[in-house]
């Protein structure tokens, strides 16, 4: 992905909080579902943008019992590939999921190889039993890792830029549904056929001083992503409210 293409999500990214903000404090029937669901008895106080700051939360809704659930807005369109759910370093996510030293520097090995041949699969075949059982077993805490801080405070709010549908779903639900299947693939492997985990790749346009093959460099980071598309229907049973902007 282009730098100019990166700046292109991230203004349809900002645009698409800011309407979900507006929108959902115009809408006092949404207000009740998310009072009800959440067990909220205070009236709604206001909604804000969060900014870089709030972690996986776009938005949060602010109510004056003190309350207040954190919206993490994903605006698509409809032959959109993947969003970025979460992207971090190696060396991080191996801290982050208990990888002792050995594994972790076989995971970095996995991945720098990975860039020097971007057409090889990041995880050839005899490497799969064993990277195939850790993440199996870890694969809830993967979906976790992607899409949540705290599920029992959260809502995950779908919005399509093309059709200006708005959909909410509730984030603990939104986790018990999700597959947690592992297949791999060339680019690394999905969870279900809705998440993505790969090798971020690109050409680090900032990073030019680090050579491509090195740990270091950002292209050599890991992220999860998700196909809004095929999430969807998955989550069609858990659906909270829906509305046209």
């Amino acid at each position: 992905m282009t730098a100019n293409e990166n700046n292109r999500n991230a203004y349809a990214g900002r645009d698409a909080e800011f309407l979900i903000k507006n929108s959902v404090l115009a809408r006092p029937s949404t207000i009740e579902k998310i009072k009800s669901r959440f067990n909220i008895r205070g009236d709604l106080n206001n909604a804000e943008s969060v900014g870089v700051y709030g972690g996986k939360a776009d938005v949060r809704i602010n109510f004056a019992c003190g309350r207040y659930i954190d919206v993490s807005v994903k605006s698509f369109k409809t032959a959109a590939g993947f969003n970025q759910l979460a992207r971090t370093s190696v060396s991080k996510f191996c801290k982050d999921f208990g990888l002792n030293a050995y594994d972790a520097r076989a995971l970095e090995n996995i991945v720098a190889t990975k860039s020097k041949n971007p057409k090889n699969p990041l995880f050839p075949p005899l490497h799969r039993q064993k990277w195939g059982e850790f993440f199996q077993n870890n694969a809830k805490r993967l979906l976790e890792w992607g899409f949540s801080k705290n599920a029992d405070r959260e809502i995950l709010v779908l919005y399509n830029r093309e059709t200006s549908i708005v959909k909410i779903y509730p984030m603990k639900e939104v986790l018990n549904c999700l597959p947690t299947n592992i297949n791999f693939t060339k680019g690394g492997f999905n969870i279900g056929d809705v998440v993505s985990f790969q090798r971020k790749g690109g050409n680090g346009a900032l990073s030019k001083h680090i050579p491509k093959t090195a740990i270091e460099h950002p292209g050599n980071n890991v992220q999860l992503k998700v196909k809004i598309i095929k999430l969807m229907p998955v989550l069609e049973s858990v659906k909270l409210d829906e509305y046209e902007l």
